[in-house]
């Protein structure tokens, strides 16, 4: 019987041993609230806009944590970003195309990707002091979601309560 239990004690212990480290460096799939919370808390301000992508620059495929050409991440590519910005009622105001910094970036062996030209999506900016507005897709997901009539509601919903959890 003690043999027994010691033998089960060892595999587990040896399942968690393996199994724990990979969980850490998996990413677990973000929500429209989620990333709510963690944008409306960042000391950066950040605004939400629903739309499309226009790809103006090339870019690279990104293939890991760095470029193998260069041996650094990926680099900020200008891309315009055409749609409304979304707010308590959804999408708001008039229609507007401007001009976005997007910087991927990496954790671990893993690196965000470039959106595609006309990717619809609803996403977090940040728009630093000067205006300019920046897009900086995580390796995890979480900073854009699909442009689905429920996630601008979902994200509008986290306006008029003040807080997502």
């Amino acid at each position: 019987m003690c043999r027994f239990f010691a033998a089960s004690a060892f595999a587990l212990l040896s399942t968690l041993t393996f199994v724990l480290p990979a969980q850490a460096l998996s990413c677990l799939p973000p929500t429209p609230e989620d990333s709510f919370a963690r944008y409306h808390a960042a000391p950066e301000l950040y605004q939400i806009w629903s739309g499309r992508w226009i790809k103006v620059n090339p870019t690279t495929e990104v293939t890991g944590y760095v470029d193998p050409m260069t041996g650094t991440p990926p680099y900020p590519v200008i891309y315009l970003f055409q749609g409304w910005m979304v707010g308590p009622r959804g999408m708001q105001g008039p229609i507007r195309r401007m001009t976005v910094k997007v910087e991927p970036q990496c954790a671990g062996p893993w690196c965000a990707s470039y959106p595609e030209n006309g990717e619809a999506m609803v996403g977090f900016f940040e728009r630093k002091p000067s205006g300019q507005r920046v897009f900086s897709p995580g390796a995890c997901g979480g900073a854009s979601f699909a442009r689905t009539y429920q996630n601008i509601q979902r994200l509008a919903s986290c306006f008029r309560s003040g807080a997502c959890i």
